[in-house]
Protein backbone atom coordinates (compact mmCIF):
# COMPACT_ATOMS: atom_id res chain seq x y z
CA UNK A 1 0.00 0.00 0.00
CA UNK A 2 1.60 3.38 -1.10
CA UNK A 3 1.77 5.88 1.86
CA UNK A 4 0.72 9.41 1.63
CA UNK A 5 3.77 11.91 2.58
CA UNK A 6 1.83 15.06 2.49
CA UNK A 7 -0.13 14.86 5.61
CA UNK A 8 3.31 14.23 6.85
CA UNK A 9 5.35 16.67 5.76
CA UNK A 10 2.66 19.68 6.22
CA UNK A 11 2.85 18.28 10.25
CA UNK A 12 6.24 18.38 10.28
CA UNK A 13 6.31 22.12 8.32
CA UNK A 14 3.53 23.24 10.58
CA UNK A 15 5.28 21.59 14.10
CA UNK A 16 8.86 23.54 13.00
CA UNK A 17 6.95 26.84 12.41
CA UNK A 18 4.90 26.32 15.57
CA UNK A 19 8.33 25.89 17.70
CA UNK A 20 10.09 28.82 15.56
CA UNK A 21 7.28 30.78 17.17
CA UNK A 22 7.09 30.02 20.40
CA UNK A 23 11.14 30.68 21.02
CA UNK A 24 10.93 34.26 22.67
CA UNK A 25 13.04 36.92 20.42
CA UNK A 26 16.06 38.64 21.59
CA UNK A 27 13.86 42.15 21.25
CA UNK A 28 12.35 41.06 24.61
CA UNK A 29 15.35 40.00 26.34
CA UNK A 30 18.59 42.22 25.46
CA UNK A 31 18.77 45.20 28.03
CA UNK A 32 19.15 48.67 27.07
CA UNK A 33 17.89 48.48 23.66
CA UNK A 34 18.54 51.88 21.48
CA UNK A 35 15.40 52.50 18.71
CA UNK A 36 16.07 51.35 15.42
CA UNK A 37 17.59 54.88 13.72
CA UNK A 38 18.80 56.52 17.09
CA UNK A 39 22.28 57.20 18.02
CA UNK A 40 23.49 54.29 20.77
CA UNK A 41 23.89 56.71 23.74
CA UNK A 42 26.96 56.24 26.02
CA UNK A 43 26.83 58.87 28.28
CA UNK A 44 24.05 59.31 30.71
CA UNK A 45 23.08 62.03 33.70
CA UNK A 46 22.58 59.52 36.68
CA UNK A 47 20.37 61.16 39.63
CA UNK A 48 22.05 60.29 42.80
CA UNK A 49 19.83 58.16 45.45
CA UNK A 50 18.29 60.47 47.44
CA UNK A 51 17.78 58.72 50.37
CA UNK A 52 16.34 60.28 53.90
CA UNK A 53 16.38 58.61 56.75
CA UNK A 54 12.80 57.30 58.14
CA UNK A 55 11.98 55.43 61.55
CA UNK A 56 13.38 52.04 62.13
CA UNK A 57 16.58 52.42 60.09
CA UNK A 58 19.78 51.58 61.47
CA UNK A 59 22.91 53.70 61.42
CA UNK A 60 26.42 52.39 61.96
CA UNK A 61 28.44 54.82 63.89
CA UNK A 62 31.83 54.92 63.48
CA UNK A 63 33.88 57.90 65.84
CA UNK A 64 37.99 58.29 65.09
CA UNK A 65 40.04 60.19 66.89
CA UNK A 66 43.79 61.19 67.52
CA UNK A 67 42.84 60.76 71.50
CA UNK A 68 43.43 57.09 72.18
CA UNK A 69 41.43 57.66 75.69
CA UNK A 70 38.32 59.26 73.69
CA UNK A 71 39.07 56.52 71.54
CA UNK A 72 38.05 54.33 74.27
CA UNK A 73 35.07 55.72 75.51
CA UNK A 74 33.51 55.06 71.59
CA UNK A 75 35.09 51.52 71.71
CA UNK A 76 32.06 49.99 72.36
CA UNK A 77 30.23 51.77 68.93
CA UNK A 78 33.56 51.93 66.86
CA UNK A 79 34.83 49.20 64.57
CA UNK A 80 37.74 48.59 62.80
CA UNK A 81 38.89 46.66 59.65
CA UNK A 82 37.38 49.06 56.71
CA UNK A 83 34.55 48.66 54.98
CA UNK A 84 34.62 44.72 55.16
CA UNK A 85 33.74 45.16 58.48
CA UNK A 86 30.05 45.38 57.67
CA UNK A 87 30.09 42.59 55.00
CA UNK A 88 31.98 39.93 57.90
CA UNK A 89 29.32 41.03 60.67
CA UNK A 90 26.29 39.31 61.19
CA UNK A 91 22.82 41.17 61.11
CA UNK A 92 22.32 40.75 65.31
CA UNK A 93 26.09 41.94 65.51
CA UNK A 94 25.03 45.17 63.28
CA UNK A 95 21.73 45.24 65.09
CA UNK A 96 23.76 45.66 68.42
CA UNK A 97 26.26 48.24 67.37
CA UNK A 98 23.84 50.23 65.27
CA UNK A 99 21.67 53.25 66.15
CA UNK A 100 18.11 53.36 65.69
CA UNK A 101 16.11 56.26 64.20
CA UNK A 102 13.24 56.06 66.62
CA UNK A 103 9.84 56.89 66.13
CA UNK A 104 10.33 60.41 66.64
CA UNK A 105 13.21 60.75 64.12
CA UNK A 106 16.44 60.33 67.11
CA UNK A 107 18.92 58.58 67.57
CA UNK A 108 20.72 58.25 70.61
CA UNK A 109 24.35 58.64 70.54
CA UNK A 110 26.82 58.46 73.72
CA UNK A 111 27.87 62.09 74.90
CA UNK A 112 25.53 63.95 72.15
CA UNK A 113 22.12 62.59 73.36
CA UNK A 114 19.39 62.63 71.02
CA UNK A 115 20.53 63.77 67.68
CA UNK A 116 17.82 64.38 64.84
CA UNK A 117 18.12 62.13 61.72
CA UNK A 118 14.88 62.16 60.33
CA UNK A 119 14.76 63.38 56.68
CA UNK A 120 18.67 63.42 56.42
CA UNK A 121 20.41 61.96 54.19
CA UNK A 122 23.50 59.67 55.20
CA UNK A 123 26.11 62.21 54.09
CA UNK A 124 24.15 64.87 56.35
CA UNK A 125 23.93 63.18 59.67
CA UNK A 126 27.43 62.35 59.39
CA UNK A 127 28.13 65.72 59.11
CA UNK A 128 26.45 66.66 62.02
CA UNK A 129 27.87 64.04 64.12
CA UNK A 130 31.42 65.91 63.07
CA UNK A 131 31.16 69.15 63.99
CA UNK A 132 28.95 68.03 66.99
CA UNK A 133 31.90 65.49 68.48
CA UNK A 134 34.58 67.91 66.83
CA UNK A 135 33.70 70.67 69.38
CA UNK A 136 33.87 68.18 72.48
CA UNK A 137 37.19 66.09 70.91
CA UNK A 138 38.75 68.14 68.83
CA UNK A 139 40.23 66.46 66.08
CA UNK A 140 37.40 63.95 65.37
CA UNK A 141 35.81 62.58 62.46
CA UNK A 142 32.85 60.07 62.01
CA UNK A 143 31.92 57.66 59.54
CA UNK A 144 28.40 56.60 59.02
CA UNK A 145 27.10 54.01 57.44
CA UNK A 146 23.32 52.60 56.75
CA UNK A 147 22.79 49.27 57.56
CA UNK A 148 20.72 46.09 58.13
CA UNK A 149 19.59 47.67 54.41
CA UNK A 150 17.30 44.91 52.51
CA UNK A 151 15.21 44.86 49.27
CA UNK A 152 12.96 41.85 48.03
CA UNK A 153 13.56 40.52 44.90
CA UNK A 154 10.33 38.31 43.54
CA UNK A 155 9.38 36.51 40.63
CA UNK A 156 11.25 35.58 37.43
CA UNK A 157 14.64 35.66 38.73
CA UNK A 158 16.94 32.79 39.31
CA UNK A 159 17.14 33.19 42.58
CA UNK A 160 14.33 35.33 44.52
CA UNK A 161 14.76 36.56 47.94
CA UNK A 162 15.58 38.59 50.31
CA UNK A 163 18.44 40.45 49.98
CA UNK A 164 21.25 42.45 52.78
CA UNK A 165 23.01 45.35 51.07
CA UNK A 166 26.28 46.35 52.33
CA UNK A 167 26.81 49.47 50.06
CA UNK A 168 25.53 52.79 50.49
CA UNK A 169 23.66 52.38 47.47
CA UNK A 170 22.46 49.63 45.10
CA UNK A 171 20.85 50.24 41.61
CA UNK A 172 18.37 47.91 40.02
CA UNK A 173 21.25 46.01 37.51
CA UNK A 174 22.89 45.61 40.51
CA UNK A 175 19.96 43.72 42.64
CA UNK A 176 19.44 41.62 39.65
CA UNK A 177 22.84 40.56 39.53
CA UNK A 178 22.85 39.66 43.52
CA UNK A 179 19.59 37.31 42.40
CA UNK A 180 21.24 35.40 40.30
CA UNK A 181 19.86 37.81 36.63
CA UNK A 182 16.51 37.34 34.85
CA UNK A 183 14.92 34.60 33.53
CA UNK A 184 14.19 34.02 29.62
CA UNK A 185 10.90 34.63 30.53
CA UNK A 186 11.37 37.22 32.15
CA UNK A 187 8.82 40.54 31.08
CA UNK A 188 11.92 42.89 31.26
CA UNK A 189 9.47 45.89 29.77
CA UNK A 190 7.54 45.49 33.35
CA UNK A 191 9.89 45.82 36.09
CA UNK A 192 7.52 46.61 39.35
CA UNK A 193 8.80 48.35 42.42
CA UNK A 194 7.04 48.48 45.25
CA UNK A 195 8.01 51.12 47.33
CA UNK A 196 6.55 52.22 51.59
CA UNK A 197 7.48 55.81 52.25
CA UNK A 198 5.69 56.38 55.58
CA UNK A 199 1.46 55.19 55.28
CA UNK A 200 1.58 55.59 51.39
CA UNK A 201 3.17 52.72 49.06
CA UNK A 202 3.32 53.66 45.52
CA UNK A 203 3.89 50.95 42.61
CA UNK A 204 6.66 51.62 39.84
CA UNK A 205 7.13 50.40 36.56
CA UNK A 206 10.37 49.94 34.75
CA UNK A 207 11.26 49.14 31.22
CA UNK A 208 14.83 47.74 31.03
CA UNK A 209 15.00 47.73 27.41
CA UNK A 210 15.19 51.29 27.38
CA UNK A 211 18.29 53.09 27.82
CA UNK A 212 16.21 55.79 29.69
CA UNK A 213 15.84 53.70 32.69
CA UNK A 214 19.72 55.00 33.62
CA UNK A 215 18.46 58.08 33.64
CA UNK A 216 15.20 57.19 35.96
CA UNK A 217 15.23 58.89 39.71
CA UNK A 218 14.20 54.82 40.74
CA UNK A 219 16.99 53.35 38.99
CA UNK A 220 18.75 53.55 42.58
CA UNK A 221 16.96 51.15 45.37
CA UNK A 222 15.56 52.54 48.68
CA UNK A 223 15.71 50.17 51.84
CA UNK A 224 12.45 47.63 51.84
CA UNK A 225 12.15 48.12 48.07
CA UNK A 226 10.10 45.15 46.68
CA UNK A 227 10.93 44.22 43.44
CA UNK A 228 8.68 42.05 41.31
CA UNK A 229 9.31 40.59 37.69
CA UNK A 230 6.02 39.25 36.18
CA UNK A 231 6.58 36.39 33.53
CA UNK A 232 5.70 37.05 29.61
CA UNK A 233 2.48 36.10 28.73
CA UNK A 234 4.02 33.48 26.03
CA UNK A 235 5.63 31.27 29.19
CA UNK A 236 3.49 28.70 28.99
CA UNK A 237 4.03 27.70 25.79
CA UNK A 238 7.80 29.58 24.74
CA UNK A 239 11.42 28.39 24.58
CA UNK A 240 14.02 30.44 25.75
CA UNK A 241 15.93 29.32 23.03
CA UNK A 242 15.51 27.27 19.60
CA UNK A 243 14.29 23.37 21.41
CA UNK A 244 16.60 21.49 17.58
CA UNK A 245 16.73 18.45 19.83
CA UNK A 246 12.97 18.28 20.23
CA UNK A 247 12.79 19.22 16.51
CA UNK A 248 15.35 15.96 15.26
CA UNK A 249 13.45 13.72 17.89
CA UNK A 250 10.21 14.26 16.61
CA UNK A 251 10.94 14.42 13.00
CA UNK A 252 12.81 11.09 13.95
CA UNK A 253 10.13 9.56 15.81
CA UNK A 254 7.73 10.38 12.60
CA UNK A 255 9.52 8.68 10.12
CA UNK A 256 10.25 5.49 12.21
CA UNK A 257 6.47 5.74 12.55
CA UNK A 258 6.49 5.30 8.40
CA UNK A 259 8.68 3.00 7.76
CA UNK A 260 7.18 0.80 9.88
CA UNK A 261 3.23 1.37 8.40
CA UNK A 262 5.53 1.25 5.19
Amino acid sequence: MKTNLLPVKLFCLSLIGLLLFSCIPQTKMKYLQTKEGETPKTEFVTLPPGYTLKPGDYLHVRVMSLDQKSNEIFSSVVATGGASMYTNSTEQELYLKSHMVNDSGYINFPLLGLVYAKGLTVAAIERNLTLSMDSIIKGTSVDVKLVLYNISVLGEVNRPGQITIYNSRVNIFQAFALAGDLTGFADRSKIQIVRTEGTKTNIIVLDLLNTDIISSPYYYLQPNDVIYIEPLKSKSFAFETFPYGLVYSTIGLVLVILTFFK
